[in-house]
């Protein structure tokens, strides 16, 4: 299995977990730092890209299927996000200040567990290829005119559209939450000030 591949894989898995874990403001760092990281390690295992015979419905379909997984099925299901009128970021959060309005997601084990199952199954899929099924790979790439390029920017585009398309769901589930929240949060302090 080539480094580059597992490398790549495990950097992601790490930037992802390491800002989603727990309870986390959802602000423009946030939401832009796995779209700056996946824009810095792209460059170093992107190579080519192949137009030949099927190549190019693989990648796209790749691309597709990580959208799908960051957008649809991975962040609405196991991440909850709501407003916080007084969320504070600064330690300590017993400080008596009030903190300044955020939208927060939470996650846990179970979103840590997809994102660790579906890097264990592309870098499997990857180990397979070389030392398990190189064979009917081969067989099965020849037979659809794929390449082997195709099949490694398979890889890369399934793991940064599913990180971008993660960060772009969050972003746009904690406006929509912040935009229901405040007019809500302003009329109780109206009605707080009117008493």
């Amino acid at each position: 299995m080539a480094a580059n591949i597992v490398i790549m894989q495990l950097v992601i898995l790490a930037v992802v977990l390491e800002s989603d874990l727990g309870r986390r403001k959802i602000g423009w760092f946030r939401v832009g730092r796995p779209i700056i990281g996946v824009a810095l390690i792209v460059p170093f295992f992107f190579t080519s890209l192949p137009t030949g015979g099927n190549d190019l419905l693989l990648q796209g379909v790749s691309a597709l299927a990580g959208a799908a997984l960051g957008l649809f099925s991975v962040c609405p299901l196991l991440v909850s996000v709501d407003y916080h009128p007084d969320w504070r970021w600064r330690w300590p959060r017993t400080s008596p200040t009030p903190g300044r309005p955020a939208a927060v997601s939470r996650s846990g084990a179970g979103y840590a567990a997809v994102w660790i199952a579906v890097t264990a199954a592309r870098l499997g899929f990857a180990y397979g290829a070389q030392h398990v099924f190189p064979l009917g790979l081969g067989v099965f790439m020849a037979t659809h005119h794929l390449s082997g390029t195709a099949l490694a920017n398979g890889f890369i585009f399934l793991s940064v559209s599913m990180s971008l398309f993660r960060s772009l769901g969050l972003w746009a589930r904690g406006r929509a939450c912040r935009a229901q929240a405040v007019p809500v949060v302003g009329a109780a302090r109206t009605m707080g000030v009117a008493r």
